[in-house]
């Protein structure tokens, strides 16, 4: 089994580049700033104890009522994690080099025809990177 943490690739259809997908910005995001490994390293113990549980569960699950075991456990309280993160955020208060960034600094949101406004969370642009962000844990052996 595998531990995953990343995006569903979702075209963006706005701001300076368009055809931008949010696994090609979370990948820039990652390289540059390695916002989702500081994330893991942050909160490893609660992510840990997620994934314990849920495969627990499911084990439990399939030998008291017979319920099929499943290829894909997705974990929904690291993915709210992921959003308080950034919403709080808290890399920011990690000392993180370059952080918070210019674009929240200057207040960038690329939806909007006024690109710049009211201070905002790094890494939160239009908000779809946060709402596309997931955990999951996958049967690797299939």
């Amino acid at each position: 089994m595998k531990l995953r943490i990343g995006v569903q690739d979702i075209p963006y259809g706005y701001g300076d580049n368009p055809d931008a997908t949010t696994f090609e910005v979370a990948t820039i995001l990652e390289d540059e700033y390695s916002l989702f490994s500081i994330f893991f390293k942050h909160y490893e113990k609660e992510i840990m104890r997620e994934a314990r549980e849920a495969i627990t569960l499911q084990i439990e699950n399939h030998l008291r009522f017979g319920s099929v075991m499943s290829d894909t456990l997705i974990l929904s309280e690291t993915e709210k994690l992921f959003h308080l993160f950034l919403e709080s955020e808290e890399m920011a208060g990690l000392s993180i080099d370059k952080v918070p960034t210019l674009a929240a600094i200057d207040g960038v949101n690329s939806r909007l025809k006024t690109t710049s406004g009211q201070r905002r969370p790094s890494f939160i642009d239009g908000g779809l990177l946060k709402t596309s962000f997931i955990a999951w844990i996958e049967d690797d052996e299939n």
